[in-house]
C-alpha cells in the first residue's frame, strides 16, 4: 500500500502555540523548520512538522510587539530558528532554552530585514 502526501494547513494564536506543539511531539511528528515571511502590517511565522508522509503547517499572524512562546521546551533544536527569527525580524520570541541574546548574526540594531518596494524600470532608466 502506498502513503498518500497531505499537507494542512492550521492558524493559530501565538499564545497558543505550545501546546499544540506538544500534542504534535507526543504524536510522533517532528519539527522540519519554521519560517517567518515579513507582510505589511505584521510577520507570518510558519511552524512546519512532519510525521510519515503527513505534513502539517501551524501559522501564526504576529502583530508588532506581540511576543511569541518559544516551542524549544517541546523541541530543543527550535533553538536556532528562534533566535535566527528573533535577530533578522525584530520578533519577541519568550524563554528560547539556549539564547544568543541577539548575537546569531552581527546584526546592527534597527537594520533588521525592512520591507521594499521595487519599482520597475525600463531600459532608459525611467519608470515603465
Amino acid at each position: 500500500m502506498i502513503e498518500r502526501e497531505t499537507q494542512t494547513i492550521e492558524e493559530r494564536d501565538p499564545c497558543t502555540i505550545v501546546p499544540a506543539v506538544d500534542v504534535l511531539r507526543a504524536a510522533g511528528w517532528r519539527l522540519v523548520q519554521i519560517m517567518a515571511v515579513s507582510q505589511a502590517d505584521h510577520t507570518e511565522l510558519n511552524y512546519s512538522f512532519g510525521l510519515g508522509m503527513q505534513y502539517k503547517i501551524i501559522r501564526l499572524r504576529v502583530d508588532p510587539g506581540v511576543e511569541v512562546p518559544s516551542i524549544t521546551s517541546v523541541f530543543v533544536a527550535a533553538y536556532l530558528y528562534e533566535n535566527e527569527i528573533r535577530d533578522l525580524f525584530g520578533i519577541k520570541i519568550e524563554r528560547i532554552a539556549v539564547d544568543w541574546l541577539g548575537k546569531v548574526y552581527d546584526v546592527i540594531e534597527g537594520k533588521k530585514f525592512s520591507k521594499l518596494t521595487v519599482t520597475a524600470t525600463s531600459s532608459e532608466g525611467g519608470p515603465r
